[in-house]
């Protein structure tokens, strides 16, 4: 007898019979649908918050460094006010003391006046059994420093920050 071999009619008959072919089935395609766009979700509340406090921290910062700079340059002019006010007091007083000579001054008033040099039998000391006090009126604290000491206090922690 004769084999069957793999070829061969009879044996794809053979074995389609007991195992038979699964066709593949036309698939059917269908159209996707477009996905929904997200409604795009608001900002949050917190995000805003701490927008916001940032926002008024940076106009703090600004106004602070606005008044700094505008005390620096107040202090440069007094102190070049100051340097010239200096520099006119020395001239003045060199333009005095060129102007009159001691000795003048002495014998104008012992000539002129009739005084006389103090010996030291007429130096008489005086004593004070009280000694000198000083009195705060006012010691309490006022709004107004109440508020100075807050912004000094945020200044300082804005300065330590940076």
């Amino acid at each position: 007898m004769r084999s069957a071999s793999r070829d061969s009619m009879a044996y794809q008959q053979q074995y389609e019979e007991r195992f038979p072919v699964e066709r593949e089935q036309a698939r059917q395609l269908r159209v996707a649908p477009t996905p929904r766009r997200r409604k795009r979700a608001g900002i949050r509340p917190s995000v805003m918050g701490c927008v916001m406090v940032l926002a008024v921290t940076a106009v703090y910062i600004l106004f602070c460094q606005m008044q700094l700079t505008e005390l620096s340059a107040a202090v440069g002019e007094q102190n070049d006010r100051l340097n010239e006010l200096s520099a006119e007091n020395v001239s003045l007083t060199t333009k005095q003391m060129n102007s009159m000579n001691m000795d003048e001054v002495e014998e104008y008033a012992v000539n002129n006046l009739g005084m006389v040099k103090m010996d030291n039998s007429q130096i008489e000391y005086v004593e004070l059994t009280n000694p000198d006090t000083v009195t705060v009126a006012d010691n309490g604290m006022s709004l107004g420093s109440l508020f100075a000491g807050l912004a000094r206090s945020f200044s300082a922690i804005v300065e330590y920050i940076r």
